[in-house]
């Protein structure tokens, strides 16, 4: 559940994008056991290598490389933090999922358009929306997710169901509705 695509009202997408880069900036790529290291690297070669050709393909495609998008030389499977700026929908990093440490920012004219974009996936697993707490829930019951959360980010509580939408899963896992997916229900008829 690591957000991919951001989608960020054109009004604050300069800023919004500094911001990120910034933070982006004080990650740490090491050793997973060092409590110091907040990106660990990729279970494996092939998916390093698969989400490095994700990248490049998203610039090809007109994204803007800011920041990462390559490999960490030495051993393991390191990617570096990656941010790509003018996303749109049919590029890679918009239609594809990226399971590594990739942050594609999407820019959206206005709420309508926010939306669109949002739903424009196969996938549906949460969204997060953030604005006013009215305004951004009135905008998130307009994208199909799975989950919803406003104002914080997208996270599993065992006592509520989570699950996706479309591509990004079947039934709800957590809370009385998960163990419900572990039974059968039967129909039994006596004439």
């Amino acid at each position: 559940m690591c957000a991919k695509r951001f989608i960020v009202h054109a009004d604050v997408a300069e800023e919004f994008l500094e911001r990120f880069v910034d933070g982006v900036g004080m990650l740490q790529v090491g050793d997973p056991v060092d409590p110091g290291t907040t990106i660990g690297p990729m279970a494996r070669a092939d998916l390093r290598d698969g989400i490095v050709r994700q990248v490049e393909r998203s610039v090809e495609q007109g994204a803007r490389l800011v920041v990462g998008g390559h490999t960490i030389d030495g051993p393991g499977c390191y990617v570096e933090p990656t941010v790509l700026d003018g996303v749109e929908p049919g590029m890679t990093a918009f239609v594809e999922e990226t399971f590594g440490p990739v942050a594609a920012l999407v820019r959206a004219r206005d709420d309508d358009h926010a939306v669109e974009l949002a739903n424009d996936t196969t996938f549906g697993l949460g969204a997060s929306v953030w604005g006013s707490a009215e305004h951004a829930l009135a905008v998130g019951r307009r994208v199909r997710s799975g989950a919803l959360f406003v104002n914080t980010m997208v996270a599993s509580d065992p006592r509520l169901p989570f699950g996706g939408t479309g591509r990004s899963g079947y039934g709800r896992e957590l809370s009385a509705e998960g163990l419900r997916e572990f039974t059968n229900v039967r129909t039994v008829v006596i004439a």
